[in-house]
């Protein structure tokens, strides 16, 4: 059964990294209600982490699936403005960064995961390598675009 739902979102985010925009919606929403589903909607609520200390943040730098994970949330989203003005970046860093806020959040509210501020580090280190990624493929098609 979860191979079935890891295929769904892949399903979803490939198209919602070509730009469908409802692809996109379902994406977020079955994304977060991932979390109370797969605890069969049984809330446990969990205190958060909020503090941490410079260790603390650096080690968060090698959770490797939150900077992969969040580099694609980046692309996907970045596809739904089709801009590659500096507006469109801050708000596709904004609803990225709101998504790891929520997912942080439904991780302590059900229970399922730990519930951390300091995992907001690797997702906007994701953020930033998304943006990265973004402004040079923007920059190699307007190298390959005819004058």
């Amino acid at each position: 059964m979860k191979l079935l739902v890891y295929i769904g979102f892949l399903v979803l985010g490939i198209l919602s990294l070509r730009g469908m925009r409802w692809a996109y919606v379902t994406f977020v929403l079955l994304g977060l209600l991932y979390f109370p589903a797969s605890v069969g909607f049984r809330l446990d609520p969990q205190p958060c982490e909020l503090t941490f200390d410079m260790p603390l943040a650096i080690h968060s730098l090698t959770k490797y699936a939150h900077i992969v994970l969040f580099v694609l949330f980046f692309l996907m989203t970045s596809a739904q403005f089709r801009m590659s003005n500096w507006a469109a970046f801050a708000w596709a860093a904004l609803a990225a960064i709101t998504m790891g806020v929520l997912v942080e959040l439904a991780q302590g509210i059900t229970g399922n995961g730990h519930c951390r501020s300091r995992d907001l580090i690797p997702n906007s280190a994701g953020i930033l390598l998304g943006a990265g990624i973004v402004l040079l493929w923007n920059k190699a098609r307007r190298r390959l675009q005819p004058d």
